[in-house]
């Protein structure tokens, strides 16, 4: 069997990988395979042009880590000074212990906190008394002030998912993005008592995982693994015999193809055939990023770097959301002489005169940097808006009934690393087993 896979970012690349694994011959089809997943060494700093890390508690990417030879790369976060800053009304603040995503699930570190005023610790402490219910898909800031006020949203579930999102969560599906606690709320009432009552034996190990030599690492593995043509796909046709993909200005034939480009790039190439199914797919929303790296001499730093960074809420927000200190957060990556600040935007376009005078502001820099390095990622994030679920629904309904087409990536069930490479292996062995 012959599968033509779109796009090579990691979910292409591990559906390939899968595929191959099963028995089919697959071709990756990307001009640039990796997408933002990447890394490279600056002044003896290892740096992630992408995503840097994946959570420990999803097994998948791990698996297929093992499975490429790379099992010794692995490294976790350093949780010895496991802590996170966020900025209140021009301050570090620290985030209190025990959070669960933007649940509460220690007394002491809330009440301690300066982030939240007592109003809203008054009302996460009340909010264990809640009866069950069933809601209609609501958007995450209704969610979570429905349960913890407004000022939850604003310093707690906004910048802790706009790193990972990108977006706003008044525009977030609770539903889709919070799918664990709006079961606990239809359970219990409650999501800090499902929580509790859910609550998993601590395992030891870092809640972060990444590669000593960076992500990168796993796409190259993959890379050497599988068939990739370097060039953009420009037409899709189903054939007699299965599908055709035009590339480079050559039709190539497969027996079935996998769109693992991201829904506003397959879009465009279903709308020919398809403008329904087209239409379903590309009324999927996507913002942007930008990441500015920036190295200093360590002595020029006065700050004690004794955390993985900081955040900043949308009240306290400027040229960026989020800065992790690299060398605190991952051990090896930056020699002792040197402080790296990771720094995150939801602004591709945001200057670099804007987010290095805001860092040298925020952490009392008066140096110049001794290097700054960019990689932008416009429309790159999908948005799993209020009633995201249904729509992938109808999207999956309508693709069950085309033969020999597929649709993966991060846009559909699954927005991280893990995410990307299950969904990926779980296609590629029902493909290879003609389901």
């Amino acid at each position: 069997m012959r599968v033509g896979v779109i796009g090579g970012g990691i979910s292409g690349l591990s559906c390939a990988y899968y595929l191959g694994r099963g028995g089919a011959e697959a071709t990756v089809f990307d001009p640039a395979p990796g997408g933002p997943i990447g890394t490279v060494t600056v002044e003896g700093c290892i740096l992630e042009t992408g995503p840097e890390s994946w959570l420990a508690a999803k097994p998948w990417a791990e698996q297929l880590i093992r499975e490429v030879g790379l099992g010794e790369e692995m490294t976790g976060s350093n949780d010895a000074q496991r802590k996170t800053y966020v900025l209140r009304h021009g301050r570090f603040v620290t985030l209190p212990e025990g959070l669960q995503m933007v649940v509460p699930t220690k007394v002491l570190p809330v009440l301690k906190s300066d982030l939240f005023g007592w109003g809203t610790k008054l009302r996460m402490g009340l909010e264990v008394f809640r009866n069950p219910r069933a809601m209609p898909d609501r958007s995450v800031a209704a969610f979570v002030e429905d349960h913890f006020g407004p000022e939850a949203v604003d310093y707690l579930a906004e910048p802790l998912l706009a790193g990972v999102y990108g977006g706003s969560p008044h525009d977030l599906s609770a539903a889709s993005v919070l799918p664990k606690f709006v079961e606990y709320e239809q359970k219990y009432g409650s999501v800090v008592v499902g929580t509790f009552r859910d609550k998993r034996k601590a395992s030891g190990q870092s809640i972060f995982k990444s590669l000593k030599h960076g992500v990168g690492t796993l796409i190259e593995a993959l890379k050497a693994r599988v068939n990739v043509v370097r060039e953009r796909v420009e037409a899709i046709e189903p054939s007699e015999a299965g599908w055709s993909v035009l590339s480079g200005g050559l039709w190539h034939h497969f027996d079935e193809i996998v769109l693992a480009c991201g829904a506003n790039r397959a879009a465009p190439l279903l709308a020919p055939l398809m403008p329904e199914l087209a239409d379903l797919v590309g009324s999927i929303p996507y913002t942007g990023s930008s990441i500015w790296t920036f190295g200093y001499r360590r002595e020029d730093v006065k700050h004690p770097l004794d955390a993985f960074g900081f955040l900043v809420p949308k009240p306290e927000r400027g040229a960026m959301m989020a800065c992790t200190w690299l060398g605190t957060k991952w051990l090896g990556r930056v020699p002792a002489d040197k402080a790296v600040f990771r720094c995150f935007s939801t602004n591709p376009d945001v200057t670099r005169e804007a987010v290095q005078g805001e860092l040298e502001r925020l952490m009392g820099i008066s140096a110049e940097p001794i290097f700054a390095v960019n990689h932008r990622w416009p429309e790159s994030m999908p948005q799993y808006t209020i009633g995201h679920s249904f729509r992938v629904s109808e999207i999956e309904a309508r693709v069950e009934h085309i033969p020999g087409l597929h649709l993966a990536g991060n846009a559909y069930n699954g927005i991280g690393i893990p995410d990307c490479v299950r969904n990926s292996k779980v296609l590629a062995e029902r493909i290879c087993q003609g389901a």
